[in-house]
């Protein structure tokens, strides 16, 4: 008999940063491949043998047409953060379902409510971003650094599914 053919190939299509190549790894006990907590990291197909007759392969997420908002696409981890245009859309939006002001300790806002500017401002004073020319506060990553603290479980977002009651 010849060389060993390969008869089962086990691939792992889904979403971005759902753990396809963690799975893939602690499978084989080693890093064969990246992984990163930031969707993207799996950008080409890869192939690797469990076994002599089991192939696992890897592959990079595939997004789907989605009816849910981009602001929750991107608090699901599905949108990477970085190549936000508009990250106070997708803070309204985590503001709007999490109280933050007493979550963070935040300051009370000037006027009658949070918007998400005052929700970034108050974060940036609190910690300390300042912009480099003007030391103003800097809100843009402000704004990134919210998303990350929901992206990574550390402000925990939940909601019920469509038609729960």
């Amino acid at each position: 008999v010849g060389v060993a053919q390969c008869r089962c190939v086990l691939p792992r299509p889904g979403l971005p940063n759902a753990g396809k190549s963690s799975v893939l790894n602690a499978l084989l006990g080693r890093s064969a491949v990246g992984v990163s907590r930031a969707p993207g990291r799996t950008r080409y197909f890869q192939t690797h043998f469990l076994t002599p007759s089991v192939r696992l392969c890897d592959c990079p997420g595939l997004v789907f047409p989605s009816r849910a908002p981009p602001e929750l696409q991107v608090l699901a981890g599905v949108y990477p953060i970085a190549q936000l245009q508009d990250p106070y859309s997708a803070v309204g939006f985590l503001g709007s379902r999490l109280a933050l002001p007493p979550l963070l300790q935040l300051r009370p806002p000037s006027g009658p409510g949070w918007t998400a500017w005052e929700l970034c401002e108050a974060w940036a004073e609190k910690r300390g971003y300042k912009t480099a020319r003007a030391a103003r506060n800097d809100v843009a990553r402000a704004a990134n650094g919210l998303l990350r603290l929901a992206a990574e479980g550390r402000l925990r977002l939940c909601m019920r599914p469509p038609g729960y009651s």
